[in-house]
């Protein structure tokens, strides 16, 4: 009996202490262990962004939201500045030389017409017929012209529509203006309305095959710098910032206006930024 005691007591003990060891610390194991010790089909698992990132985010976005305003309002300036006498004299110096063509012909049939009045009565009979024909011909042709040639009030349309928010029936006032006859300097301020509406449409890819075409083949226009911009802008939202950073660095080299000099910059620094984000 007193032997079964003393195991009893010899088992309680040994189960004390083994109860009272402080079990051995594991070493932390770090995110990148985790990650390398991670079977490779569980390693493409998104991880959704922490604060900080999301807080980034938000900034960015604030900050490109700003220099969009800024842009809209460098673009109503432009358009206000384009005076309607430069516009009407551009219009209109392209039909003046087929015009004074088409007088003079008519001055001479119908001194033609004239002198074979009296010559004979049969003869005035066919050409006053021709002149007839002549002036209905010249009349089908001066109505032509006129639905075919750009007119002030056109261009008014569509900026009046793009101010307005409308930029849907804008597109269509400015492709109409593309399609009519009109002087090759107002060329890149259509394609620029163009870019501006499908921008403000959220429509990117379109707006930047106009910003393409302006920058490419109107380079002494008004608008090859600020197409740069714009161009530099749309990247940006596309998280495409080596091609932002490219195209703003070109504009830089043309010596942009104090205005745009400071969009520019603002742009390519958040380019910039964003590109060294990417890499890491």
């Amino acid at each position: 009996m007193t032997m079964t005691i003393k195991k009893f007591w010899i088992v309680a003990f040994l189960v004390a202490l083994g109860c009272a060891q402080t079990p051995e610390k594991q070493p932390e194991v770090t995110k990148a262990q985790k990650f390398r010790n991670m079977n490779p089909e569980e390693r493409h698992i998104w991880m959704p962004p922490g604060e900080a990132e999301l807080e980034k985010r938000r900034r960015n976005q604030k900050w490109l939201d700003q220099v969009a305003a800024d842009l809209e309002r460098l673009f109503m300036g432009y358009a206000d500045i384009l005076g309607d006498e430069i516009i009407l004299e551009n219009l209109l110096r392209g039909t003046e030389p087929q015009l004074q063509q088409l007088e003079a012909r008519l001055d001479e049939s119908q001194a033609q017409h004239e002198q074979r009045v009296k010559e004979m009565n049969q003869a005035v009979q066919e050409m006053e017929g021709a002149i007839g024909e002549m002036d209905s011909d010249l009349a089908t042709l001066q109505k032509q012209q006129a639905a075919r040639k750009v007119t002030r009030d056109d261009y008014r349309l569509a900026i009046l529509l793009f101010r307005n928010g409308q930029y849907r029936k804008s597109i269509a006032a400015f492709k109409r203006i593309l399609g009519k006859k009109h002087a090759p300097s107002l060329r890149d301020n259509i394609l620029f309305g163009l870019a501006s509406n499908f921008y403000k449409l959220k429509q990117y890819g379109q707006a930047l095959g106009y910003l393409n075409s302006i920058i490419r083949n109107h380079p002494k226009g008004d608008k090859w710098l600020v197409s740069h911009a714009i161009s530099g802008l749309i990247y940006n939202f596309q998280g495409q910032y080596n091609k932002a950073v490219s195209i703003l660095e070109t504009a830089l080299k043309h010596r942009p206006n104090p205005d745009l000099l400071k969009i520019i910059n603002r742009l390519l620094s958040l380019a910039k930024g964003g590109a060294v984000d990417a890499s890491s």
